[in-house]
């Protein structure tokens, strides 16, 4: 009986090192991306990345993002795709593209309102 409890635990801890120590990451690139078609990426090196993400996302995060952000996280991402899956739009929904924008704002932030 133990022996059937082993066998699972240890393929759990193994995929999550090998993700680990690979780095890999699913991106959602939305239609009308750059360079790329829309679709979902699982991806290696990921590690400008979150476990899931978007370079829209991604380049929102930043302090100072460059102009062409966009541009250089899709060509990036462009080499280091292993398998690319169709198309979630409630896995782009997920990535928030724009939520960092919003959270920048001094007055629309939770504890700010909740204060008030």
């Amino acid at each position: 009986m133990k022996l059937l409890l082993q066998i699972p635990t240890a393929i759990i801890v193994l995929l999550i090192l090998t993700t680990w120590l690979a780095s890999l990451r699913l991106v959602v690139l939305p239609p009308g991306s750059y360079k790329l078609t829309a679709m979902t990426a699982l991806v290696f090196q990921g590690h400008g990345y979150r476990l899931v993400d978007s370079p829209q996302a991604m380049c929102t995060r930043k302090a100072h993002p460059a102009r062409d952000c966009d541009a250089k996280a899709t060509d990036k991402l462009a080499k280091t795709v292993l398998l690319q899956l169709p198309y979630s739009q409630w896995l782009y929904e997920y990535t928030d593209p724009d939520l960092s924008k919003q959270a920048k704002l001094v007055g629309e932030t939770p504890l700010r309102s909740s204060i008030e």
